[in-house]
């Protein structure tokens, strides 16, 4: 699977993610560990997040190649969600997640877990 980040994303992401070694694109919707949003039935897949981490948990094991050459994963269960062309962008003082056909979530938030 393919990712295209932005240089003012991956500008914001390191400021807001620093010392991460790696980077995760996860819902937000209460259904994993990082999930910050409280979640329920009508919030599946509709909120997401990059998270900051520098171990990689096992249940995230889809290698996202980028265009910035970072590491960068997601999960089998959040990969569902995307289609082609993703990318993550920086637009109005937010990370947004598109892909061709459509705006996933415009207010993308980062989550730092670098411990």
């Amino acid at each position: 699977m393919n990712l295209t980040i932005t240089d003012e994303a991956l500008d914001y992401m390191k400021s807001r993610l620093d010392g991460a070694t790696n980077y995760l694109l996860a819902a937000d919707d209460g259904s994993n560990d990082y999930s910050i949003g409280k979640g329920g039935a009508c919030s599946v897949g509709d909120s997401f997040q990059v998270v900051g981490v520098n171990e990689v948990k096992p249940e995230y094991n889809v290698k996202l190649e980028n265009n910035q050459g970072i590491n960068f994963y997601t999960s089998d269960n959040d990969k569902k969600f995307f289609g082609e062309g993703l990318k993550i962008d920086f637009k109005n003082n937010f990370l947004n997640l598109k892909d061709n056909s459509e705006i996933l979530d415009g207010q993308m938030i980062s989550n730092n877990q670098v411990k």
